[in-house]
């Protein structure tokens, strides 16, 4: 159920295929703005996140401010996760009874190419999901793999969930990706962090990034210059990928376009290596990221329609 910052994610995929088929404030806190990088000073308090098969083993609550999650991947399927904000007085079991059937139904027909029937099934869609607001998380990730991210959370209550498709084009969120998390009003004392390296994506500029970085692990600095609704109804978001060939870029923009059906499924495509990245946040926050980097290309991009042709992505080398 993701993202964006009007009517969100997931099961808004839905309606993105509905029209396919019809027609850091960049002064934060960093260490420096060129390709240098700088040790990391500070300590941070780490909330462990595991996915075994369909699952996310978690704290379920969590006290407000800059929190950093280490999500361990166990699995043999590409995840990643977003915190999504509900409005006040909305829970896991709103969630639950009131979303996810018109849009499981609504998925169902879309996969038999039964677009009236999933048409009338969205109708359905309780009004207060237009005001949930997606707060970051852990961008794609690939299997048996490990990921470091760190956004601000505000208090109040969350669900969390990952949407990649089965290989039958059904949502993991429908295969139990799905849970709630409470961010309390008690603040914890964690600092903002320092980067190495700076990032930031704007729907008018794409994605800007060092053209090279250095062998090594790295903390990069998101900065989410604006957001915007595309035609899928999502916004942007920022994942860090290995790419074994230069050619791979064009499958990899087509995999992450969700306007597509039969994209986002289970199994990603070879050659590809997600590496975590900074999930979907509102215009003018900044979110973080840590990797460890091998020589190689890599590339960032967002997973939205048509990525390569809008520059929201930005490859580069590491050497």
């Amino acid at each position: 159920m993701h993202h964006v910052i009007l009517p969100k994610k997931t099961y808004y995929i839905i309606l993105f295929v509905l029209i396919a088929l019809f027609s850091c404030n960049t002064n934060k806190k960093e260490s420096k703005s060129n390709g240098d990088t700088a040790p990391v000073k500070e300590k941070e308090a780490i909330v462990e996140v595991t996915t075994h098969v369909m699952d996310f083993q978690m704290p379920s609550q969590l006290k407000s401010g800059w929190t950093t999650f280490k999500y361990h991947n166990k699995s043999e399927e590409t995840h990643f996760f977003i915190f999504e904000k509900m409005p006040e007085g909305i829970t896991l079991e709103n969630y639950n009874n009131e979303l996810v059937p018109p849009f499981k139904a609504a998925f169902s027909h879309l996969i038999n190419n039964e677009v009236e029937k999933a048409m009338k099934e969205l109708k359905k869609t309780p009004a207060w999901w237009s005001d949930v607001k997606m707060s970051g998380g852990v961008g794609l990730l690939s299997p048996k793999s490990s990921a470091q991210t760190t956004i601000y959370l505000q208090p109040g209550t969350y669900v969390i969930e990952c949407y990649v498709r089965m290989p039958d084009g059904m949502p993991h969120t429908f295969h139990g990706m799905l849970k709630e998390i409470t961010v309390t009003a008690d603040k914890n004392t964690n600092p903002e962090l320092l980067a190495d390296y700076k990032i930031a994506i704007s729907s008018e500029t794409g994605i800007s990034s060092p053209d090279s970085i250095k062998t090594g692990q790295h903390r990069f600095a998101v900065h989410y210059k604006d957001q915007k609704q595309y035609e899928t109804m999502l916004g942007h978001d920022v994942n860090l990928v290995k790419l074994d060939h230069l050619s791979l870029l064009d499958t990899l923009s087509h995999w992450v376009n969700t306007t597509n059906i039969k994209a986002f499924r289970s199994p990603a495509p070879k050659g590809l290596t997600f590496l975590g990245g900074v999930e979907d946040m509102e215009a003018g926050e900044t979110g973080y990221f840590m990797s460890e980097l091998d020589k190689g290309n890599y590339v960032l991009i967002s997973e939205i329609p048509k990525a390569i042709e809008r520059n929201m992505f930005k490859v580069f080398k590491v050497y």
